[in-house]
């Protein structure tokens, strides 16, 4: 009598299902826990601020980015990872961030007459404070991508010197 059969058979096959399922959502949680454990914390500090002002920054993530901003071919937001602008006293500033994995550069100045850009002189010289990461630096100009780069891949500290 087959018909006797078919409970013990569908029951064996709804036991492998459920462990085959429990494996599934396992390897799911698994890759999801991964991915969030990809984003880490940066801890940024600017020292040496002379003026208060309003502190804009950029955060990048690749060179044309940060070259075509910082060489004035035009600034467009969409091409940061991440902005901050803050007020700033002559006290320094902190600010953490939560970041993926990566490598990115930061540009920043103090704008100090609160007319969001940065003031040159006759020359092109800046004569508010600004910093790059690594506290680079380029002759007569911005530094490269490559010079104020940082590996992200744990958690950082990084402090920048304004000039």
């Amino acid at each position: 009598m087959w018909y006797l059969k078919f409970p013990t058979i569908f029951a064996l096959h709804f036991k492998i299902f459920m462990k085959v399922r429990i494996i599934f959502i396992s390897v799911i949680l698994l890759v999801v826990n991964d991915i969030n454990s990809q984003i880490f914390k940066l801890n940024i500090e600017i020292e040496n601020i002379e003026n208060k002002g309003t502190i804009y920054m950029a955060i990048y993530d690749n060179s044309s980015s940060f070259d075509q901003d910082n060489k004035n071919k035009g600034i467009n937001k969409k091409r940061w990872v991440k902005s901050i602008v803050e007020q700033v006293n002559s006290k320094g500033f902190n600010k953490s961030i939560e970041l993926k994995k990566g490598v990115y550069a930061i540009s920043l100045f103090v704008d100090s007459n609160k007319n969001k850009v940065i003031d040159k002189n006759f020359i092109g010289v800046p004569t508010e404070q600004y910093g790059f990461s690594n506290d680079a630096s380029g002759f007569l100009s911005s530094p490269s991508f490559k010079d104020a780069s940082f590996n992200l891949d744990s958690d950082l500290n990084i402090k920048i010197s304004l000039k």
